[in-house]
């Protein structure tokens, strides 16, 4: 679910249309922008190719404020126009800062805003839409799917996924301002100083079982799944492939010299959890936990506790 306002490229006395933004352009629109559809520390990123494509170039751009950002806005150029969609729910903080990107749009295309209704909105008044009822219509979605037919929901942030179930959002609902709570839970996920253990799979290519894997640094708090399952943005990839087995890969070494850290061992990922000292991870969410950094000695005291059984092959 989400919400799409339309803004018309503005017209050259020519009455031609013209040129369209480049990500540049559009992030400068409101102040302390920044992109989130790749990752500026890989050595591949290429910056100025990046902010230079135009905006018809590209499929959607994910805009927010970092920090203060939890599933940002999406803004793509289609038939002559700028489309900015807002996700349902969105935090407030995503909503001020679209409706602050929609006004100024607006004055520089010195045109209108409309809705995916059809409202009209301007650069004057478009600060003024209710997104309060929007939030809560989408809070009481989740719930209603949780409620029907899911045991879990998972929405996508600037930064990571975040997954709800009825304890959860039960919580989120019966708090004084549900919105507000939403909001903090959500924005909160999206900045945990944690490393996120990204899916990683192996025999996709080959005509044998799929393996799925997780990685689990030393001294590093991290984020893995309690119980893993592909992701949403992973499916396609499998296609109509299963996973036949989880593990993840302890990787550490010397603490002195961190350069020299290796794979201590692979653990099947049921042996892992079971195993996995309570006092070492808590849930940040209906799907997640965040896992306390670990030293070498205590990796050493999982892998044995896990034992010759728990390793994977």
């Amino acid at each position: 679910m989400s919400i799409t306002f339309f803004v018309k490229n503005k017209k050259k006395p020519s009455g031609d249309e013209a040129p369209v933004m480049s990500v540049e352009e559009a992030l400068r629109l409101v102040p302390n922008l920044s992109q989130f559809n790749a990752d500026e520390d890989d050595e591949e990123f290429d910056a100025e190719g990046f902010y230079s494509t135009k905006l018809s170039e590209l499929s959607c751009l994910t805009a927010g404020a970092d920090g203060l950002s939890g599933r940002g806005l999406e803004v793509c150029y289609e038939d002559g126009a700028y489309n900015v969609c807002i996700g349902t729910p969105s935090t407030r903080s995503d909503w001020r800062i679209a409706l602050e990107y929609l006004k100024n749009l607006a004055l520089k295309m010195d045109g209108e805003i409309t809705s995916e209704d059809g409202e009209k909105f301007s650069a004057q008044n478009i600060e003024g839409f209710d997104f309060e009822s929007d939030i809560h219509a989408g809070l009481a979605n989740i719930k209603r799917n949780l409620e029907e037919k899911a045991v879990m929901c998972t929405i996508y942030g600037v930064r990571n996924e975040v997954s709800f179930d009825q304890k959860i959002i039960a919580h989120i609902m019966d708090a004084p301002d549900p919105a507000d709570e939403f909001s903090k839970f959500v924005t909160d996920i999206q900045n945990l100083n944690a490393y996120f253990s990204d899916q990683m799979f192996s025999g996709i290519n080959e005509d044998s079982e799929i393996i799925g894997r997780y990685i689990l640094p030393q001294d590093i708090a991290a984020v893995l799944p309690f119980e893993p399952r592909v992701d949403y943005n992973n499916l396609q990839i499998l296609g109509e492939k299963e996973v036949s087995r989880w593990s993840v890969a302890i990787f550490g070494g010397d603490e002195d010299h961190c350069e020299k850290h290796d794979i201590l061992a692979t653990l099947k990922y049921e042996n892992f959890i079971q195993n996995l000292p309570k006092e070492k991870y808590e849930f940040i969410d209906a799907k997640n936990i965040i896992v306390s950094a670990f030293s070498k000695a205590e990796f050493d005291a999982l892998i044995a506790k896990c034992g010759k059984e728990g390793l994977a092959d």
